[in-house]
C-alpha cells in the first residue's frame, strides 16, 4: 500500500486541464467522485508527493481554490489547443529541473509507480511508460531538457508529442515493471467520455480503487 513520503521529492508534478472536454460535453476537471472534481483527486495526491504542483488552464478562475498550486496558461499559443502546449509551459514555469505530467482527467494514478519513475528523471529527457506497444506520453516525467527537442516543434506547429521520443534520451518504463506497482493499468484510465465516468463511478462504488 502506497504510504506518503516523510518529505517530498525535490521534483515537480504538472496536470493538465486545459482541454475543451467535447466528448464529455462538459468539463472534466469538476466531474465528482468520491464527493471531489477530478482534478482535485489529481492534485491533492501530486501535492503529497511533489515539491510543487502546476496546472495548466485557459480558466484560472476556476482552479484558484487550489491555493497551493501554481496556475499557468500556455506560453506559446496561437493554434488549437494541444497536450503539447500544456507540457511545455508546466515544464517551462517550473521551478524544478524534471516535472511530472498527467492529465486533470486521470484520478487512479499510482503513486508508487510515480515514485519509481522520479528515481530516473533527473538523467534523462523523458521517462515514460509503455504500455501495450504504446508510450504513455500524459503519464510521464519531462525533463527541462526536453523543451529544446519540444519548444522548436510547436513554432513549427507540430504537435505529436509521441512523435518526437526517438530525439529524446528516454528512460522507458516496461509494462512488466508498470504492473509490478499498478496491475490492472488503471493508472492510464483517463475519463473523457460519460462511459468511462460512469466506469470509473463503478469501480469506486466496488471499491476497486
Amino acid at each position: 500500500m502506497w504510504r506518503m513520503p516523510a518529505t517530498k521529492i525535490p521534483l515537480s508534478a504538472v496536470i493538465l486541464a486545459g482541454g475543451d472536454s467535447k466528448r464529455m460535453g462538459e468539463s472534466k476537471a469538476f466531474l465528482r467522485l468520491k464527493g471531489k472534481p477530478l482534478v482535485e483527486l489529481v492534485f491533492d495526491k501530486l501535492n503529497n508527493l511533489f515539491q510543487e504542483v502546476i496546472i495548466v488552464t485557459d480558466r484560472f478562475e476556476d482552479f484558484a481554490y487550489l491555493k497551493e498550486a501554481t496556475i499557468t496558461g500556455d506560453i506559446l499559443c496561437g493554434e488549437d489547443k494541444n497536450a503539447m502546449r500544456g507540457i511545455h509551459a508546466g515544464v517551462f514555469v517550473s521551478s524544478c529541473d524534471a516535472s511530472f505530467v498527467v492529465g486533470c482527467d486521470m484520478p487512479f494514478i499510482s503513486m508508487s509507480l510515480i515514485k519509481h519513475m522520479s528515481t530516473y528523471a533527473p538523467d534523462y529527457d523523458v521517462v515514460s511508460p509503455k504500455v501495450q506497444g504504446h508510450y504513455q506520453p500524459l503519464f510521464a516525467f519531462y525533463n527541462k531538457s526536453a523543451l529544446q527537442v519540444i519548444t522548436p516543434s510547436l513554432k513549427e506547429k507540430k504537435f505529436k508529442i509521441v512523435a518526437l521520443y526517438p530525439h529524446f534520451n528516454k528512460k522507458i518504463i516496461t509494462e512488466e515493471i508498470v504492473r509490478f506497482f499498478d496491475p490492472h493499468l488503471l493508472s492510464f484510465h483517463n475519463i473523457n467520455t460519460r462511459e468511462a465516468y460512469l466506469e470509473a463511478r463503478q469501480w469506486i462504488n466496488n471499491d476497486e480503487y
